[in-house]
This record gives C-alpha cells, structure tokens and sequence, in this order.
C-alpha cells in the first residue's frame, strides 16, 4: 500500500490527520486540471500519538465519519501522509533495464541492509529517477520503506469509519505536488504553520526529504520556533520559503521574510486545481490534503 509514485489516482480522497484536525478534500478532473467537489476540517480533541490507544482510536474514527460527512462525497477510497520524520528515504543504485518486479526483487534482497527491521514487515515502494552520472550501467532508485505495523492499526481506524485507505504516501512528496509554483528542491524550504506545532520540510541531495518539527506553546510563540529550525538547518543557496497550514498568512510571510531575510510567500494549490474559494476553503491550509488527492508522480 505504501507509496503513490506515478499512479494518477487523482479522484482519491486526500486525508491529512494534523495535529489538531483532520483535513478532507476531494478533487473532480476535469478538462486541463482538478476542481474542488469537496472538502471538511474536523477539529481533534487531542493530538494523535505515533502509537494509537484506544481512546484515541475512537476520536479519529468519529472525526473522520464527521469529516466525510461534512465533504459531502460518495468517494471513500483514502490517500493518507506519513511524516518523512516516519519513513525511510534512501536512492540506491541498480543496474539498468530491469523490469518493473526486477527492481522490487533487487531491493527487496538488499532489505536487510537497507532498512533496521525485518523484511516480513516492510512496506516498500521506489521510483526509478534514471541513469547514474557516474556509471551509465546503473540507475538511480529513490526507496521509501516503512513497518508495515505502522500501516496496520491505520487501515483498522479507516476501516472502523467506514472509508478504505488505499495509498499512503511521503507528506513532503505529497506538498510539493500541491504546491505552484513547484518548489525547487534544494533553494526552497517549506514551512508548515500550525497553532501548535511549526514543522520545516526541506531536501537533501534534491531528492530525499528532511523534516523537523517543534511543538509551540501558542501561536505568539511561532516566530521563536522558526528560529530554532533555521539554525539547525543548512540553508545555504536557499532562495525561498513557502508557507502552509491553518495559520499561514501573508502577515505572517511578510513578518518571516524580513526576519530571515530570504523571500517568504503563502503557498496554495493552482492553477491547476480550481475551485478554491478563500472565503470557504482554506487553500493554504487544504495543500497536503490536495497533494495527496492530486497523486501523480512525486
């Protein structure tokens, strides 16, 4: 189930599970593009844990019935992200011209060395970028892996809501996809905005994603959160920052921009995707929703 690379199931639902709601969009192709056919964010009594208690499964699964309710669609098919901080992102090299099942079976027998648990509880999908600068007699492979005992007690919740989780793909991934114009991996940093929480993405080498969170106090205390991820992060070359999540704003962009002195603009879906009504739905808010919702190649 893991991983969207390539697949254009656009028509999925996108559901983020943020740390104070849950957000649902569903898109309808149509000519050109994708257009907005519905869209929920059910506020969460409580943060959901890496590992999910009894309680906790029972708030998700009445917020996600409340949520699609509210969506108003007969979709429930689900693409969900897991935090790149969840997952892991490696490239690894194979030879050239193998097949589809050959590259799976290729990585598939370098498990052990790959990843730090066992094969029987891998959940694994790649993508191949092309051939190797350094030897055109291989490729270069972007692995995403994960336990598959992460994904198990998320199908239950699903499940339990009556919706099926069908894809589960890499946030960051599924960001940059949304956001337009796509951000440049490498000079551009992405900055999600939250009433709690402050969580930077960004990329290594291009192509694997990093990203680092901090919890705030309240919203006041954002800018002291952006600082302590700045310093931590290696920002040379970086040209830009997009702005996301429910308390992004250009006050806020404008305020960050002059603060780190590098352009600061809010992020949001387009043009490809219509139907994006600010007085309504929070496009800025909706980007991982609709990331994941657009699928398509990361």
């Amino acid at each position: 189930m893991l991983g969207r690379f390539g697949r254009g199931n656009g028509s999925l639902l996108g559901v983020e599970i943020a740390s104070d709601a849950i957000r649902m969009l569903h898109l309808r192709r149509q000519r050109g593009g994708c257009r907005v056919a519905g869209w929920a964010q059910e506020r969460l009594g409580a943060a959901p844990g890496s590992s999910l208690g009894c309680d906790q499964m029972e708030c998700l699964v009445a917020g996600l019935r409340q949520a699609h309710a509210r969506c108003r669609t007969s979709q429930c098919r689900v693409a969900l992200a897991l935090p790149a901080s969840q997952v892991i992102c490696k490239v690894c090299r194979l030879p050239a011209g193998l097949p589809g099942h050959g590259v799976e079976a290729a990585l598939l027998a370098q498990a052990e060395q790959l990843f730090p648990f066992p094969v029987e509880d891998l959940a694994l999908d790649f993508q191949v970028h092309g051939p190797c600068a350094e030897d055109a007699g291989q490729v270069e492979v972007l692995v995403v892996a994960c336990r598959q005992s992460q994904l198990d007690p998320l199908e239950r919740v699903f499940a339990q809501a009556g919706l099926q989780l069908v894809a589960v793909e890499v946030d960051s991934f599924a960001l940059r996809r949304a956001l337009v114009p796509e951000p440049r991996a490498g000079v551009t940093t992405l900055l999600q905005l939250e009433p709690d929480e402050v969580i930077l993405h960004r990329w290594q080498g291009g192509r694997v994603p990093h990203r680092q969170r901090i919890a705030v106090p309240s919203l006041t205390r954002w800018a002291e959160a952006v600082d302590g991820l700045w310093q931590s992060a290696a920002q040379a070359a970086l040209e830009q920052v997009v702005l996301f999540g429910s308390a992004a704003d250009e006050a806020r962009a404008a305020g960050l921009s002059a603060r780190l002195g590098v352009k600061c603009h809010v992020g949001c879906p387009g043009p490809l995707v219509s139907g994006f009504d600010e007085a309504s739905v929070p496009a800025a808010a909706m980007a991982l929703a609709c990331g994941l919702a657009m699928g398509g190649p990361v």
